[in-house]
């Protein structure tokens, strides 16, 4: 099977300059090839039960399977991450949330180490990648989906990096946090959180020590109202009238509940999590999101409107408006 028969029939589904890059990316990446190995004919040369396995990954591709569902990862930040259908393909674009997390987190003038939430953590891309990039900041990821969770368990494993996954539902933190009557002031804060990483609904933990346990009325209510000085989400934000333009290979093999929100409240999530970090937010900790494009500078209005001071808006690679980022200021407190 020659390059040029490998990307026209992936052509079918994609336009000629990304199926040639797809053919490229693939071949290469099964079989460590060079693109110069590849112009050259070296797909020809392949064992018999190379070549089968080539052929499987191509119908799998033609048939609307991305690309890294075939592979089994996704590059991210200078890390290989497994995905599968239970998670969104991380995207290029969302590193601008780790870049500018880490640059926020680096310059916050605090002796304790910084302590991260990630929400709707999918693969875990961004909290792990947060993780890698701050070393001794504690850092948290949630997501309503045990399969997610899973996922990105196996990934932090993978990476070496120390994150607490626990299964969280954005829309119910505010309600869950408030009727917990839990208060940040009494939140367990520093060496105190640090000791106990092992609670009911993380997935990822060590057993707390009787010292701590004794020391600290430690619940679901104290975790989640525990303070933080980085909230970040890249959560659903794809309009359901919006399906209609959006290609197979998402409709038919990335989450649903990762990807939509009804027509008539396309905010529902920045809007509760917003509400959230009022609450668990420490005073000048901020907030960072991915938007839809549609509605980035709605967002930035929103939590304006909200109390929250520094509100920016900022593009992505392509350049169109996607992160907005806000800080909480003592008015919120």
């Amino acid at each position: 099977m020659t390059y040029s028969e490998i990307w026209h029939r992936i052509a079918t589904s994609y336009d000629d300059s990304e199926a040639r890059a797809i053919a490229r990316i693939l071949i290469e990446e099964l079989f460590g090839l060079s693109y110069a190995d590849i112009v050259c004919g070296a797909t020809e040369q392949l064992s018999a039960d190379d070549t089968l396995r080539l052929d499987t990954a191509v119908r799998r591709i033609e048939q609307g399977e991305p690309l890294q569902h075939v592979l089994g990862y996704a590059d991210f930040c200078g890390n290989r991450f497994s995905v599968n259908s239970s998670v969104l393909i991380p995207r290029p674009e969302t590193e601008w949330l780790v870049d500018e997390g880490a640059k926020l987190m680096g310059v916050t003038a605090t002796s304790s180490p910084k302590r991260i939430l990630d929400i709707g953590t999918g693969s875990g891309c961004i909290a792990i990648s947060l993780k890698l990039r701050l070393g001794d900041a504690y850092v948290e990821a949630w997501d309503i989906s045990e399969e997610a969770l899973r996922t990105a368990q196996d990934n932090a494993d993978a990476l070496k990096a120390e994150v607490v996954f626990r299964k969280r539902d954005a829309l119910r933190a505010e309600g869950e946090c408030l009727q917990g009557g839990a208060l940040v002031s009494s939140a367990p804060t520093g060496q105190a959180m640090d000791s106990i990483n092992s609670n009911e609904g993380a997935l990822v933990s060590s057993a707390p020590t009787e010292q701590a346990m004794d020391s600290i009325n430690y619940s679901e209510a104290n975790i989640l109202a525990a303070p933080w000085d980085l909230i970040v989400s890249n959560p659903p934000y794809i309009c359901d009238s919006e399906r209609s333009a959006m290609d197979d290979n998402v409709l038919l093999h990335e989450p649903h509940t990762a990807l939509f929100v009804p027509d008539d409240d396309p905010l529902r999530f920045y809007r509760a999590i917003a509400r959230y970090a009022l609450l668990t937010l420490n005073i000048g900790g901020s907030l960072l999101f991915e938007c839809n494009t549609r509605y980035a500078e709605a967002t930035g209005t929103m939590l304006r409107d909200m109390g929250f001071e520094e509100v920016t808006v900022s593009d992505d690679c392509f350049n169109l408006p996607r992160f907005v980022r806000g800080r909480k200021n003592s008015h919120n407190q």
